[in-house]
């Protein structure tokens, strides 16, 4: 009995050690892609339209890394574009990125589904990534859902005549 005590003790706390562990998040990532020198057993190819390109499999930027966002109504007009505005550590990762990354492209992956991407043309200091198209009313719920503050425009910034005005809780800064 001493010794059965101590293994059912090891059997009972397994599942709570590993209760806390976070499964990563496939709602929304963003994927750098990949260069000549990057690892084959790290990049995958990822299909945009009719095109395919490699991607570095793990996402430089995902759902933690998101303080806000606000929609838009793309140039399409049917769908929506979305700029993400990032944390502020995840900020400074940009920054660094961008400037080490330029001319490669940065894609916008949400629920495991390729939708657009931004060519690095430049340092981005600003902090905010955008998918300028391809995204419905329901992608937009999704991410009130899982906890993004839904930004409102500045006045500045005129609002498309078919555009919605998406209800706000903030500002971006």
């Amino acid at each position: 009995m001493a010794k059965i005590v101590p293994f059912l003790s090891l059997c009972l706390l397994v599942p709570l050690l590993t209760a806390g562990k976070r499964k990563e998040s496939t709602l929304i990532g963003f994927h750098l892609q990949s260069e000549a020198s990057d690892p084959g057993k790290n990049t995958t190819k990822l299909i945009l339209g009719i095109t395919g390109y490699q991607v570095r499999i793990t996402p430089e930027f995902n759902q933690r890394d998101i303080d806000g966002f606000y929609p838009f109504l793309s140039e399409d007009g049917s769908t929506f574009g979305t700029s993400f505005r990032l944390t502020k550590a995840a900020r400074n990762r940009l920054q660094i990125l961008s400037t080490i990354a330029l001319g490669r492209r940065l894609f916008t992956v949400i629920n495991n589904k390729p939708m657009d991407f931004v060519l690095i043309d430049a340092p981005i200091t600003h902090g905010y990534l955008t998918c300028w198209k391809g995204l419905q009313r329901a992608h937009i719920e999704q991410f009130k859902k899982a906890g993004f503050k839904q930004l409102e425009l500045p006045s500045s910034v005129p609002v498309a005549k078919d555009a919605t005005p998406p209800a706000t809780s903030e500002s971006p800064q």
